[in-house]
């Protein structure tokens, strides 16, 4: 965590708007995991625990918000795969963690590996194909707010 809480810094430093729900609470995690099934990876349940969800600019990371698994607004991991199933057929094993208009970041929670983690996939809302991105979500957001210093 304390890579990405010095990219963070970086990304404010250079001017940048971002905003970070803040720590979330175990309850509220077990709560996301009761009501998904399943057992969340431990990359993203980390930055659940420690971050909540985050915006940079116009990008969001899908998570927990002040305790709530749900809400009316982008952010909440839940609502933003349950809105890309409803409008675009967004198969089940798929978990928004990032919402675009084009090809929303999920992890892929049929495929875990020995660790627990799932590796994380992009969805192409045109074409339905899924396309490998990163092993797991605490590569790929490292790599995302690595380039986001670098802009």
């Amino acid at each position: 965590m304390d890579k990405i809480e010095k990219m963070i810094g970086m990304i404010k430093a250079n001017g940048d708007d971002v905003w970070v729900a803040g720590p979330q609470t175990e309850v509220a995690v077990a709560d996301l995991e009761r009501k998904l099934g399943y057992k969340l990876p431990p990359s993203y349940r980390s930055f659940l625990l420690h971050y909540g969800s985050l915006k940079i600019f116009d990008t969001v990371i899908s998570g927990v918000i002040d305790g709530q698994i749900e809400g009316d607004s982008a952010g909440f991991v839940l609502d933003d795969t349950e809105r890309y199933r409803k409008e675009n057929h967004l198969p089940r094993h798929l978990l928004v963690v990032q919402p675009d208009e084009d090809a929303p970041y999920c992890l892929a929670t049929s495929t875990p590996d020995a660790k627990g983690e799932f590796p994380l996939v992009c969805y192409d809302l045109q074409t339905g194909d899924i396309d490998p991105i990163a092993a797991n979500f605490g590569a790929w957001l490292l790599d995302t707010l690595k380039a986001q210093v670098e802009d």
